[in-house]
């Protein structure tokens, strides 16, 4: 009996070992290839617009899953380029990452001596979600929607056929520039860095109109420090139900959709970006972080590294399709 016993004692830890080891979890198996010490975080705008609320997010819910410091290092400049910059000479040790909009990408196809190739300077590891532009008017002029803008537009001087960008050089402004186009009234683009500098001008009345992600207006237009006219998603945000899209305004030309991705260093080892992987869409898809970047207007979507490398390809043809459209030939 007694030997009966201790097989039995013996069986059940037997089995509380394998259960507690079948039970880790993965992001432990990851952590286990993530270096130790600090993680930097690039982002390619100043703090306080959309990409730093959103990043705020992430890097708090990756510090305290890995038990490491994450760091958000700004290097604000022109069309947020200077990120994918830093990132293609970083080590690719795994301590360096950055999070980039399409807006970014963009550039390459528009703007001479780009600084980096987004098809091969940086290393796809998941798409983080999608988001629509917004095109908004300050609350200081007489307009609550699309024909009164219009209206206003034609009733004033040229200084009212103006609007502010948050991403020069890229599709945030094109936007602005085929909503002029659609509504028959030419409109001159004037580059902001970032969305902060852009919405206070709005608030003020300093410029009349502006162009944006979602998720760097949405908060303002909370406050009503802006009023969104409308945005190029193909139906409505519910985080902002009461914008209607350009495709219920007769506008189909105007659908787009743009995307944040993280990105790392080339020749990182595969190792690191399967660890890497893991770690950023366990995070993005646990049920906290979702619902926190979806109340900034992001839609959150994950991806494997191969998925985003040819979304990213897949879009560059697009974006050039877009570009002859209006005109420009890209330059690569």
């Amino acid at each position: 009996m007694a030997n009966a016993l201790r097989r039995r004692s013996l069986l059940a830890r037997s089995l509380l070992v394998t259960g507690a080891t079948l039970a880790a979890p993965v992001v432990a198996r990851a952590q286990a290839t993530i270096p130790h010490g600090t993680i930097r975080i690039l982002i390619g705008y100043p703090s306080s617009g959309g990409s730093d609320s959103m990043v705020h997010v992430i890097a708090g819910a990756l510090q305290r899953e890995l038990g490491r410091t994450v760091t958000i290092d700004y290097k604000p400049g022109p069309s947020g380029s200077a990120a994918g910059e830093i990132l293609k000479r970083s080590t690719p040790d795994g301590k360096v990452l950055a999070f980039m909009p399409s807006a970014t990408m963009v550039g390459k196809l528009i703007k001479p001596g780009f600084p980096f190739d987004p098809l091969v300077d940086v290393l796809p590891l998941t798409l983080v979600g999608t988001y629509p532009t917004a095109f908004a008017v300050s609350p200081k002029i007489d307009v609550t929607n699309l024909a009164e803008y219009v209206a206003w537009l034609k009733a004033g001087d040229a200084k009212r056929a103006r609007f502010g960008t948050t991403t020069p050089d890229s599709f945030t402004q094109y936007f602005g520039t085929m909503v002029g186009r659609e509504i028959g009234v030419p409109l001159e683009a004037v580059p902001y860095n970032g969305a902060r500098t852009l919405v206070a001008d709005l608030e003020q009345d300093r410029i009349p109109a502006g162009t944006g992600g979602l998720t760097s207006f949405l908060v303002p237009q909370r406050g009503g420090r802006l009023r969104m006219l409308l945005t190029s998603a193909a139906k409505r945000s519910a985080m902002a139900p009461n914008v209607p899209t350009s495709l219920e305004l007769g506008l189909p030309k105007l659908q787009q959709s743009n995307w944040y991705a993280f990105f790392a260093p080339p020749g990182m080892s595969a190792a690191l970006v399967a660890a890497w992987t893991t770690e950023l869409r366990a995070v993005l898809q646990s049920s906290e972080v979702r619902e926190q970047l979806q109340q900034m207007g992001l839609t959150v979507e994950t991806s494997t590294p191969a998925e985003m490398a040819a979304r990213l390809a897949s879009d560059f043809k697009d974006w050039k399709a877009v570009l002859d459209s209006l005109g420009m030939k890209p330059i690569n």
